[in-house]
């Protein structure tokens, strides 16, 4: 089984924070507690926001943003997602969707992935790189005599990285 199939398994792939309020709307009406609380784990949503949620101390389990945070902290972990790099772009994601309210609703779309779009990065970052200086591989080599010479490393500015993602979860 592909690693993607293990996303959204139990309660399906919901496509906004209106879908994923509307099934805690359902699972509150039916007092189950725990079914509240597998949706909000699917989901990325904190546990304690589904147990406020059931109390009564929120009026939903989540916002645009929360469902958006949720799905990418949801994808990190399917991913395996531990490196500077990857964690540095998902952290550039993350403030992408705090600013954007719309972006928070495209990122929740259904068949969004957040491998696809790290994916068009790194394609983007190999098209555009450029072999390290002489000097810093000189240096790295005595750290590491592995490192290849010449050592291409790739790049992306980070107009083209917002534009890319932006591109990517507006279909355009």
């Amino acid at each position: 089984m592909a690693k993607e199939e293990s996303l959204f398994t139990k309660f399906g792939e919901l496509g906004s924070a209106d879908e994923i309020n509307r099934a805690a709307a359902a699972q509150k009406a039916e007092g189950d507690m725990e079914a509240l609380k597998a949706l909000a784990a699917e989901n990325g949503i904190d546990e304690m926001d589904a147990e406020d949620y059931f109390n009564g101390d929120i009026p939903e389990l989540c916002t645009d943003l929360s469902a958006a945070l949720g799905k990418l902290e949801i994808e990190k972990a399917d991913i395996g997602i531990e490196d500077m790099t990857y964690g540095s772009w998902t952290a550039a994601i993350q403030v992408m969707l705090s600013d954007s309210v719309e972006l928070c609703k495209a990122y929740r779309k259904k068949g969004k992935r957040l491998a696809v779009i790290l994916g068009k990065v790194t394609a983007e970052c190999s098209k555009k790189r450029v072999n390290a200086p002489d000097k810093i591989v000189k240096e790295a080599k005595k750290i590491d005599n592995s490192i290849p010479s010449p050592l291409p490393m790739g790049a992306i500015s980070i107009g083209d990285f917002k534009k890319l993602v932006s591109d990517y979860y507006f279909d355009r």
